[in-house]
């Protein structure tokens, strides 16, 4: 089983002591989706396995802990994994992150995001996290709006200073991992019809971040244009039945920073495992994107 890619043993009841050693031995391997299990740790060793990009241990409701992960990952699923308190070197090691869905009761979060921004894939991708947590949503900056829209004026020279958009969108209702559409229009002024914060007491408890490079949208008409932008996201969830009050939204600029001595290149077939964009609109006034997962399977 050298040569073996793609590794899924989900729902079928593996306790400690399961999982064979040898997997950790499958130096091709770059999927692993160990879902619905009751383990508590995973006894063999990830240090060979450096072609790894994806690993989903979702819904292992008794796992505790995982050990060191491997550099080369892109994609870590452990939602509703609400035992898991320990990955070890998780924020700092895995430079490739590009899409996380996590429970994060102990407080990852912000130190995960800043850490996934440092990463390959801030100058020219996208990055996609997924958290049932507050602490990112309560302390953006600036403050999220009640909603699903809000305004951002651009300041001189953005195009060059920074490298992209992170948005953050808090809701109150269970989602998985959903496809959001994007609408960005450029504006003449900064007259906010409805300037209403979202606070905690709204009742928001899962939060989506996303990240979207300017490399990513270099290439539409809607680049040229600057000043004043307004943001929409649209979903299934942002509709008029469910109540203004359950969403925030927001959106800030990631300031450029230096990459000197971050000379790691992603492994093969890194950009396959990545969140997608794609456009649905461009003109002079609009930008419409969608913003797709790569995959999120149960």
């Amino acid at each position: 089983m050298k040569n073996i890619k793609v590794l899924r043993i989900t729902s079928c009841y593996l306790q400690d002591g399961d999982i064979p050693y040898g997997i950790g031995e499958l130096s091709n391997l770059q999927e692993l989706n160990l879902c619905f299990n009751y383990f508590s740790r995973l006894d063999f060793n990830f240090s060979q396995l450096t072609r790894l990009k994806s690993l989903d241990v979702s819904c292992c409701n008794n796992l505790l802990e995982l050990p060191e992960l491997p550099s080369s990952l892109a994609i870590f699923t452990a939602y509703q994994c609400r035992s898991l308190t320990l990955v070890k070197d998780f924020s700092t090691k895995c430079k490739h992150l590009c899409q996380v869905s996590l429970e994060d009761e102990v407080g990852w979060s912000d130190r995960l995001l800043q850490s996934m921004l440092k990463g390959t894939r801030v100058e020219n991708g996208c990055m996609h996290l997924q958290l049932r947590d507050l602490k990112i949503s309560k302390g953006f900056t600036p403050l999220l709006r009640r909603g699903g829209s809000c305004r951002l004026e651009l300041p001189e020279n953005w195009c060059n200073d920074f490298t992209g958009f992170l948005m953050c969108f808090v809701t109150s209702y269970t989602f998985d991992m959903i496809r959001c559409d994007i609408s960005m229009k450029q504006e003449s002024g900064m007259d906010f019809e409805d300037d209403w914060v979202w606070e905690e007491s709204d009742g928001g408890r899962h939060t989506l971040v996303w990240y979207v490079s300017f490399g990513s949208l270099r290439h539409t008409t809607w680049w040229y244009q600057t000043h004043v932008v307004s943001l929409k996201i649209e979903s299934h969830l942002c509709i008029p039945s469910l109540g203004r009050y359950n969403h925030g939204f927001g959106v800030r600029l990631v300031e450029k920073k230096s990459r000197s001595g971050q000379t790691e290149t992603s492994t093969d077939s890194s950009s396959h495992y990545t969140p997608k964009i794609k456009i649905q609109h461009d003109s002079t006034s609009e930008l419409k994107v969608s913003l797709d997962p790569y995959r999120f399977e149960w």
